[in-house]
């Protein structure tokens, strides 16, 4: 266990999406006065994405993005491929939003669970 100087911005910055996520209602009211179409999800991915690169250089004994990048890539391939041969139809709109929230999910149970990893090795 790390002294309390080097886990707490730790914290801080693993708890940032989630606290996020608690004023997002508010921040996605305050997009729409400005006609902004920008959800909070849609900013919050690209920070969690570079936290779990810190995490995985910082306290892990492999690299996540890897393995993120390529189970959100076939993830694309395999929806385009469904929207393309079985809809018959490939509605790029729709694909990239579709894509985009399956991304977040992705990225959040990964986020959760290099959380729940860093706990179990004792790093918080």
């Amino acid at each position: 266990m790390g002294s309390l100087k080097n886990i707490l911005p730790l914290i801080g910055f693993y708890l940032v999406p989630f606290i996020t996520f608690i004023f997002s209602r508010w921040i996605n009211k305050q997009f729409k006065l400005i006609q902004l179409s920008i959800k909070v999800v849609d900013l919050i991915i690209p920070y969690m994405i570079l936290l779990l690169f810190i995490i995985s250089q910082l306290y892990l004994a492999i690299n996540l993005l890897p393995y993120l990048f390529i189970s959100i890539s076939i993830i694309g391939i395999l929806l385009a491929s469904y929207y393309t041969f079985y809809k018959q139809e490939l509605n790029l709109y729709l694909f990239f939003r579709i894509w985009w929230r399956i991304v977040f999910v992705i990225c959040l149970i990964t986020y959760i669970g290099a959380g729940i990893w860093l706990i179990y090795q004792g790093v918080i």
